[in-house]
């Protein structure tokens, strides 16, 4: 009853348009659940037309029974957006494109892609046309893997969508076409449509893509060698040397060897740069792992191009970087000036026994010099005097030994005072 009288009240609405719509949404909801009154809101949405007198809303509500019609499963649908369409030609080119556009949204919500691109084809306005077949991509992307379709079939519906998007959309179609192509382990196609692009940046962007896909995928290591392969190709192609990119990319997705096998083919000039910047992320990500491999797999050259990031890392005493440090030690022929700030590092974590390791490493004199004299300063601090008077023995610095002479000289002092005054205080409290 309540229906019927629903049905009844829509008259009563002032604009012919939006009567239209209403219809067409009751007919949809009552369609649910196969009631015949569905019909009847579809006919009444269908004699409300002849009200519409502006021809821009007849078409757009031509195209609304069309959607709605197409909801409720009517097989008129395709009939109403066909005439809708034929109505439009009648209007300026303008208009026609908006129609079209809203076309083309009505049939993407009903995931009628190969309807929604031959109405978006035919839309004159280059950036609007362009909009709308890249929004078609998207969605055809989305259903891509769900889709009950051959991998031929789909790779061909991707190349078709494509073949009508101009650039400068061509491009950012591509990118967004990576994953979904890759998930179809479509690898070869993926390369050629990266090869295709002419912008540095998009082609940047595309590295990223695919390196995001296969750091979620074991099957990486062939494509990743192409990749590196294709660089060089790609940097002709564009007039410009990409491998900059291409190494930090590479870096930051966790791609460490393939990162630096780049980097060897840079000029140091651009090595000290690019290294410096990994470095600089990782560390500012705090991702460890990343920055312990990056300490196992950069030339020792090019450690010594950071080392002043590294003794910033040092300096700063972090217990979470001592799996950097430990890569750092196990690097064969390691600067002594770095083993000398990594004894350091160990005695700001109170980790004897490793700084001892480390400076039993250390060869040179004014090196070994320099880090017992923090092992004996960090001996005086402790209290164990006598033990850092043994390693003040052992400097050979002159000028190290005499300062640490001094203070220990003086803290001896300091110690027999001190204990002097206590025993007062304990004497005057009895």
């Amino acid at each position: 009853m309540v229906i019927d009288e629903v049905l009844e009240l829509v008259p009563s609405i002032p604009d012919p348009f939006v009567r239209v719509l209403t219809y067409g949404r009751i007919g949809v909801y009552l369609s649910k659940i196969k009631d015949p009154r569905a019909g009847k809101a579809f006919k009444k949405a269908f004699e409300e037309l002849s009200k519409i007198e502006d021809p821009y809303s007849l078409v757009r509500a031509l195209l609304a029974i069309g959607y709605s019609t197409s909801l409720a499963g009517l097989k008129s649908a395709k009939k109403a957006f066909r005439e809708a369409m034929l109505s439009a030609q009648l209007l300026p080119e303008g208009i026609q494109d908006l129609l079209k556009a809203e076309a083309v949204d009505y049939l993407l919500a009903l995931k009628d892609t190969d309807e929604a691109v031959f109405y978006a084809t035919e839309i004159r306005n280059k950036t609007l046309r362009n909009k709308k077949l890249l929004g078609i991509f998207e969605k055809v992307l989305e259903n891509l893997e769900g889709e009950k379709l051959n991998k031929i079939y789909k790779r061909r519906k991707v190349l078709l969508i494509l073949e009508t998007i101009e650039e400068p959309y061509r491009e950012e179609a591509i990118v967004k076409s990576i994953r979904p192509l890759l998930s179809l382990g479509e690898y070869r196609l993926v390369l050629e449509l990266i090869n295709s692009i002419g912008s540095k940046l998009w082609i940047a962007q595309a590295l990223n893509e695919v390196l995001e896909f296969l750091k979620n995928n074991e099957e990486n290591s062939e494509m990743v060698k192409i990749l590196i392969e294709l660089s060089e190709e790609l940097a002709k192609k564009v007039g410009e040397d990409i491998r900059e990119d291409i190494t930090y990319i590479f870096a930051i997705h966790g791609f460490i060897q393939q990162s630096v096998e780049v980097l060897k083919t840079l000029p140091t000039n651009k090595q000290r740069i690019i290294v410096r910047e990994i470095l600089t992320a990782l560390l500012s990500k705090e991702d460890l792992e990343k920055l312990k491999i990056l300490m196992e797999s950069l030339p020792l050259d090019m450690l010594l191009m950071v080392k002043d990031v590294i003794f910033r890392v040092l300096e700063r005493s972090s217990p979470k970087m001592e799996p950097m440090i430990q890569a750092l030690l196990e690097r064969e022929g390691i600067s002594e000036d770095i083993l000398v700030g990594i004894t350091k590092y160990y005695l700001e974590l109170n980790n004897l026994q490793q700084a001892i390791k480390v400076v039993k490493r250390i060869n040179s004199e004014r090196h070994k010099s320099v880090a017992l004299g923090f092992l004996a300063h960090y001996l005086i601090r402790i209290g164990r005097v006598g033990d850092a008077i043994d390693v003040v023995l052992n400097i050979k610095d002159r000028s190290i030994a005499s300062k640490l002479a001094s203070e220990l000289l003086v803290k001896v002092v300091e110690g027999k005072v001190n204990e002097k005054i206590n025993t007062k205080k304990e004497i005057i409290a009895r």
